[in-house]
């Protein structure tokens, strides 16, 4: 107990030590560590500590002991699937009732991982300062903490979506403090957009780097942060500044080493290699870099980090006849099983719900078996086991011929693309009453996907997370966006068979971790109501 309080509030205080990291961006698994005297002296330590930060970001699909459960459970629960196979540690967030309780494991494990992002970049920022420091260009210490100042925010907005009012945490305490309080949301919010607004100032028009932070991702959480502070003017603005730029566009021809082949212009979005702006991508406004067998990317020995092809995959390979193979997927678990509402909710005609980006159909692919080349019955035991059922294929990533049981999904991952940017435009016209032009911008997002164009008077809340769902399924997180726009509870309540039952109004906000509050000995840090 004693080293899991110093833990805690070392993540808290946010004195840590930054991985260091190849001068190659994002060749980023950390293999040392370096001292903060020996690291901030110029602006090749700088970015060495902020592709530290990049990790973090690198790490958020799957940090929970290397089986991915961090990332189940921003989707279990919510209103867009249900759990296939099992995990002990998802079950609780999908279950609810007294199952989510403050000595919960997973629940601390998020606290502590966010507050070390933002303590690392804390001790970035603070260093920036030193009069010491040799710049290589005088506008490198703004465009540095620039970026810091952007993870900051950007790990704060986790800690208000899962757990509401937090401590605010904004630089370096020494010594240790230990009577921190909570602040409210709208506090932190304002503190955020603070943090993104300098971001949008002094980043740079473009990344030097596929994978760095530029000015249009600052922008477009810029966005989204006015518009849970309640501020859809603003984040009408922040988001047109963005699709207005020039720099980003919809991909809407097909692209990238499978052009030539079957599929189309979205199921391209998801091909290895076709995230970055050099493979002629540019939709993407931030792509996480985490490429197979590139130092730093990934790899069985590099550790595996992305669960999301893992976790969305079915387990077909335990079913008897089929085996493990790149065209279906990998090696899938199948944790997340999307729920019918969201496949019923595309149109026909719509390329999102093509055969080339949903999975319906499977064979029996293991030439030795007396099935072989037959189709699979989906049975409702596959379903519920998570063997086999309809899936997503966005994040297929089969390496089986290398290693049959690669676990990671490995492809550069998208964290933000313009697809989004319209439809937080489309929300804030809408909150706005400007159903027609919320319409129009909807219709942009639709257009490619050749889907039927959405009327002025059936703009709503709910229709804008469908089509957040039929977009983005899987990419975004989902709980993230159904607390930020109050949705969290009804959606669930009427689309969710299984956590229906168990949720009830206070599990919009995740407990207040024990270890922390048992640590936090000079004040009180309140507990969530219901816990």
């Amino acid at each position: 107990m004693k080293t899991r309080v110093i833990l805690i509030f070392i993540c808290l205080v946010g004195i840590f030590l930054i991985p260091s990291c190849n001068d190659d961006y994002l060749s980023e698994s950390p293999r040392s560590f370096l001292a903060p005297a020996n690291t901030f002296v110029n602006t090749k330590g700088f970015e060495t500590a902020l592709t530290g930060l990049h990790v973090f970001v690198q790490q958020e699909w799957g940090w929970s002991g290397g089986n991915g459960d961090s990332y189940c459970n921003y989707f279990a629960g919510t209103d867009i699937c249900i759990i296939g196979s099992i995990s002990g540690l998802v079950v609780p967030f999908e279950n609810y009732g007294d199952q989510i309780f403050p000595s919960n494991g997973m629940v601390a494990g998020y606290w502590d991982f966010h507050y070390k992002a933002i303590g690392n970049a804390n001790l970035i920022i603070e260093a920036a300062e030193n009069p010491d420091v040799r710049w290589d260009l005088p506008e490198d210490k703004n465009r540095v903490v620039a970026e810091a100042r952007f993870f900051r925010a950007y790990n704060y907005r986790a800690l208000i979506a899962l757990y509401g009012d937090v401590p605010l945490v904004d630089k370096l305490e020494k010594p240790f403090r230990l009577d921190f309080t909570r602040k409210p949301v709208a506090d932190i919010l304002s503190f955020m957009i603070e943090d993104f607004k300098f971001g949008a100032q002094y980043l740079p028009e473009l990344g030097a780097k596929d994978g760095k932070i530029a000015k249009a991702a600052a922008l477009h959480m810029l966005a989204e942060t006015y518009l849970w502070a309640g501020k859809p003017d603003l984040a009408e603005q922040a988001a047109k500044e963005v699709i207005n730029s020039g720099k980003y566009q919809l991909m809407t021809k097909r692209f990238g080493p499978k052009a030539g082949v079957p599929g189309d212009v979205f199921s391209d979005l998801f091909v290895e290699h076709n995230q970055n702006r050099a493979g002629g991508n540019l939709e993407t406004i931030w792509a996480v870099q985490q490429e197979y067998k590139i130092k730093g990317g990934g790899g069985q020995d590099d550790g595996q980090n992305d669960w999301a092809r893992r976790n969305w995959v079915p387990g077909y390979a335990s079913v008897p006849g089929m085996v493990l193979c790149d065209s279906l997927g990998g090696r899938g678990l199948g944790r997340l099983r999307p729920l019918a509402w969201w496949l019923d909710s595309y149109q026909p005609q719509d390329i999102r719900a093509s055969k080339y980006n949903i999975r319906r159909d499977y064979w029996y692919n293991d030439r030795t078996s007396a099935n072989y080349g037959k189709k699979v019955v989906i049975t409702p035991e596959f379903e519920n086991t998570g063997k086999l059922y309809i899936s997503i294929t966005k994040f297929d990533f089969g390496k089986t011929a290398d290693d049959p049981n690669f676990l990671s999904s490995l492809k550069d991952r998208y964290k933000i693309r313009l697809a989004e940017t319209y439809l937080l435009l489309a929300e804030a016209q809408m909150l706005q009453n400007k159903k027609t032009e919320a319409a129009a911008s909807i219709n942009v997002v639709r257009a490619r996907a050749n889907a039927g164009p959405v009327a002025p008077n059936d703009v709503t809340m709910d229709y804008i997370l469908d089509e957040r769902a039929r977009e983005l399924i899987g990419e975004t997180h989902r709980r993230f966006e159904l607390v930020r726009t109050g949705k969290l509870l009804e959606r669930v309540r009427r689309l969710n068979p299984v956590s229906k039952v168990g949720i009830r109004d206070y599990h919009v906000r995740w407990p207040i971790p024990q270890t922390a509050i048992d640590a936090n000995s000079g004040a009180e840090l309140k507990q969530n109501p219901g816990y």
